[in-house]
């Protein structure tokens, strides 16, 4: 008996000497981050298509940052080089290709000023709100990038707070570089004074729902509101029926499924009373799930994000707090949150208005970049103390918006089942990064990933080797990607191999570097057989320069000669192939 107690006692020792490992370390000052503006928004984005997650930070009437990095070594600030220097009151902002070349635009919110564009040339931004039509004064605000009506174009929309209360706008992408209002034509008519907003698909039905965070309503204390994705553009309330009453000021609200059990759950940071996690019963409702799960932030949270920062395979959750009030890092035991806010080196004691997860060093582990509204800000360097593994998934879509958002990735490796959807926007005035992040405790292999684009298309694949950062263009095939990519000089077209094939071969081809490193040609890759009669189309839509592969499946064709075909801006080029069964 006494043996048993031993080995017991050794067992719960060595969890908590791994859990022990992972922590966090301040690496703002030494990587020069540290900037002491008054933040209102961040996002880690990779901005030049390098490989690595760049940092844009919106300031309140003091000068925005942009922080270029370099192979995730250093940062060089380049908001001059990349002509972004507004001094207005920002309010938050957000990232995604809006116009689908390739490139990372962002929208930026602002108080009692106008909504600012910034359009990504490749090198340098361009301000287009006047001409994309959304230079309206603004009263916020949180904002979220999705393709609210499935056509393939990324719409947004931003949060509006105040007194009296003010209308939230919904913008409508009309043709990849304008937009339309359509905030009451989509029915989001309430008139709320809303502080936040996380777009997810909270019922599981292929489109993408929203949900506010308020403050009042026409001069009361108001509720959140939740706003069911009808799949024909427009939004119903279903705030009572979902029976997600929130009667706090909401400044940060995040989707997540922390239970894994393949719905949604939402965590609201709020400033005057407790912060919340509501978990998504799967039946269109919700039940309030915080203290059972034993959180406990009781007052001024301003923002919260879910993130695996373990690798242990289920979310764990930040809330960032006001001044003197320490932020909160839970870790997700499973049944229940601890509080290990200490003991990873964080607590922030400023006043902390907005955060990003992302991995910032390509090592597989998440970092946590955090506003502090007035005082220097924070880069919390995960140390990545386990040997749990991971993955990132990098995609691309193609029928789907360029920058995926509203796509989800489900992994499984044995009984565990977890789910991501690439977001627009996230926990109150910021964005985690787009790139999709899986943790796996010991497990040696994924067993299946199965990627639900937003188009509808969806593609599983098996026998998944974890601790990889993976690229996938919608209808394509995994690829490892480089930390520095080399962009090809020239187009080409390669061989498919195996040539002959049966029933399966890859087709291989180069999209050149330009001068600015765009590629805003349409990209065609089709099969065709001897007839001339087209088999497929592997590739229709906007690829930027980079070496593809893409799988040809011939199962359900006879044996004979087939060609393939590449049109890329001037380039055309054919081959053969052989299908022999």
């Amino acid at each position: 008996m006494k043996t048993i107690y031993f080995v017991f006692a050794i067992l719960i020792l060595t969890a908590n000497f791994i859990y022990s490992q992972v922590s966090f370390t301040d690496v703002a000052p030494a990587l020069g981050v540290n900037d002491p503006g008054a933040a209102q928004g961040v996002v880690f984005a990779d901005i030049n298509n390098d490989g690595f997650l760049d940092i844009i930070l919106l300031n309140n009437n003091t000068a925005n940052k942009l922080w270029i990095n370099s192979n995730g070594i250093s940062f060089t600030e380049s908001s001059s080089a990349w002509n972004y220097q507004s001094l207005m009151p920002g309010r938050g902002l957000t990232c995604g290709d809006y116009n689908n070349d390739g490139y990372l635009d962002f929208v930026a919110g602002n108080w009692q000023s106008g909504i600012l564009l910034y359009k990504n040339l490749g090198t340098t931004f361009s301000e287009v709100s006047a001409a994309a039509g959304v230079n309206w004064i603004s009263y916020g605000g949180a904002i979220n990038w999705f393709d609210y009506n499935n056509d393939g174009k990324l719409d947004f929309v931003l949060c509006n707070n105040g007194v009296p209360a003010r209308y939230s706008f919904l913008f409508k992408n009309n043709d990849l570089s304008t937009f339309t209002h359509t905030t009451f034509l989509a029915g989001m008519t309430d008139s709320t004074s809303v502080l936040s907003c996380a777009s997810g698909d909270y019922d599981n039905d292929g489109d993408i729902d929203v949900l506010w965070g308020t403050q009042m309503i026409q001069g009361t204390n108001g509720t959140s509101v939740l706003y069911k994705n009808n799949g024909n553009g427009t939004f119903t309330n279903v705030t009572a029926a979902a029976l997600l009453f929130i009667n706090y000021y909401t400044w940060g609200v995040h989707w997540g499924d922390y239970n894994n059990d393949g719905f949604l759950d939402a965590a609201f940071a709020n400033s005057n009373g407790a912060s919340y996690i509501f978990k998504n019963d799967g039946n269109g409702t919700f039940s309030n799930a915080t203290f059972a799960l034993g959180v406990d932030v009781q007052t001024s949270s301003y923002s919260c994000g879910w993130a695996d920062y373990d690798n242990d395979g289920d979310l764990d959750i930040y809330f960032s707090r006001g001044v003197n009030q320490a932020d909160k890092m839970y870790r997700n035991d499973g049944a229940t949150f601890t509080d290990v806010t200490a003991s990873v080196g964080m607590g922030d004691l400023l006043h902390s208005s907005c955060i990003s997860w992302g991995d910032y060093n390509n090592d597989g582990f998440l970092d946590l970049y955090l506003n502090n509204n007035g005082s220097a800000n924070r880069l919390y360097k995960n140390n990545a103390g386990n040997s749990n593994k991971w993955l990132i998934l990098k995609l691309t879509g193609t029928n789907t918006n360029r920058s995926a958002i509203g796509t989800r990735v489900t992994a499984v490796t044995g009984s565990l089942r977890q789910i991501r959807e690439v977001e627009g926007g996230s926990g109150g005035k910021g964005q985690n990064s787009l790139p999709v992040e899986f943790g796996f405790g010991s497990a040696t292999v994924i067993d299946t990933l199965k990627v639900r684009w937003y188009s509808g298309l969806t593609q599983t694949f098996t026998n998944v080797t974890p601790n990889r950062i993976i690229s996938l263009t919608e209808g394509g095939t995994l690829g490892i990607e480089n930390s520095v990519s080399i962009l090809p000089d020239n187009f080409a077209l390669y061989q498919n191999y195996p040539n002959p094939f049966n029933p399966v071969t890859k087709i291989k081809f180069d999209i050149q570097k330009t001068e600015n490193g765009k590629q805003n040609t349409i990209t065609k890759l089709t099969v065709f057989d001897v007839t001339g009669r087209e088999i497929t189309t592997l590739v229709n839509g906007i690829l930027q320069p980079g070496t593809y592969e893409y799988t040809f499946d011939g199962t359900n064709l006879t044996s004979g000669l087939y060609f393939y075909k590449l049109t890329s801006g001037g380039f055309t080029e054919t081959k053969k192939m052989i299908l022999l069964k």
